[in-house]
């Protein structure tokens, strides 16, 4: 479904229906290892100043550092907190793309409720 190259040029990450993000060595043209989303991933993001990949999976933004392998922060919208009508179920949108400011402290993500959400990212 996606691919995206990290800032430097070094690395690739591809994910998709499988919810699986792999990352490639584009020096060495191989395989290096492959993260588990856990949805079907429809974008994939690099950080510009960290090292860090970003994956929308489903209702969720899955950001992992890349030395550790490890998940620092999982984005999720709170549908109850956006004014969701009472007594009406809320359908919690999904991510469908997402992009970086420049300073890698802001990520922009597109979901498929028609709206752009606004996330600041600690590091």
């Amino acid at each position: 479904n996606t691919v995206t190259v990290s800032p430097d040029g070094s690395l690739c990450a591809s994910g998709g229906k499988d919810g699986k993000a792999m990352l490639w060595d584009l020096n060495e043209g191989k395989h290096l290892y492959t993260l588990e989303a856990g949805e079907i991933i429809e974008s994939l993001t690099f950080s510009p100043n960290r090292y860090w990949l970003c994956a929308a999976a489903g209702p969720m933004i899955k950001i992992w550092d890349l030395e550790s392998k490890n998940v620092v922060d999982e984005l999720k919208v709170d549908v109850s907190a956006e004014g969701a009508e009472e007594g009406a179920e809320a359908k919690i949108p999904n991510v469908l793309s997402l992009a970086w400011s420049p300073d890698g402290q802001t990520l922009f993500a597109g979901y498929d409720d028609c709206e752009i959400r606004v996330w600041q990212v600690a590091a």
